[in-house]
């Protein structure tokens, strides 16, 4: 449980910023900035902690360490259940979503060298036999 976060936040960062902006299909510097922000808030920072909610509630069901509601109630049970968990998970949040920004913004700029640097090379003076 504790890899899969981190495995599927480099699949999704593979799949949505990194190969659409060296494929060419996102050329936009804000688009890549945003989108490497959202996988990483999304994949990066709120699915782990869904992964954890439910396992946790699983354990308290099993061991009866806390106790469960009627069915009527449940939902409203699980929402004040985690808001101390999505409270203290915030920072983490904060931090995968900067840590997205920072490398599109990366990316975005390594993409603008390699183009830039693919256009000089074009130059019939500079190409050497």
């Amino acid at each position: 449980m504790a890899v899969i976060p981190f495995l599927s936040t480099v699949a999704a960062y593979e799949v949505f910023v990194r190969k659409p902006l060296f494929s060419g299909e996102l050329n936009c510097e804000v688009c890549a900035v945003v989108r490497g922000g959202l996988i990483g808030a999304v994949v990066g920072g709120l699915y782990p902690v869904f992964l954890a909610l439910p396992m946790n509630a699983s354990l308290a069901a099993r061991y009866s360490s806390s106790p469960m509601p009627g069915k009527e109630n449940l939902l409203r049970f699980w929402l004040t259940t985690s808001q101390p968990v999505f409270r203290k998970t915030s920072w983490g949040v904060l931090i995968q979503v900067l840590t997205g920004l920072y490398l599109a913004t990366k990316h975005h700029g390594i993409y603008i060298k390699v183009l830039q640097q693919m256009n000089a090379s074009r130059v019939p003076e500079q190409l050497q036999a």
